[in-house]
């Protein structure tokens, strides 16, 4: 192999070896699920009643 074209190669080896790259790492994304009780619960308070109605309805189960 012509000697000029081996120190080409051997330059961009060297070259690759200590580039740190540009490799990003994957961004993960905040999943976005819309489902009812999102939507009807908007606060503490409509929490807490639909708390009080669901432990209503599992004592009335039992």
């Amino acid at each position: 192999m012509n000697q000029n074209i081996q120190q080409k190669i051997d330059q961009y080896k060297k070259a690759a070896q200590t580039s740190p790259g540009s490799n990003p790492k994957p961004v993960r994304s905040k999943s976005v699920r819309v489902d009812s009780l999102a939507q009807v619960i908007r606060s503490q308070k409509d929490a807490e009643n639909f708390m009080a109605e669901l432990n209503s309805i599992v004592k009335r189960a039992q």
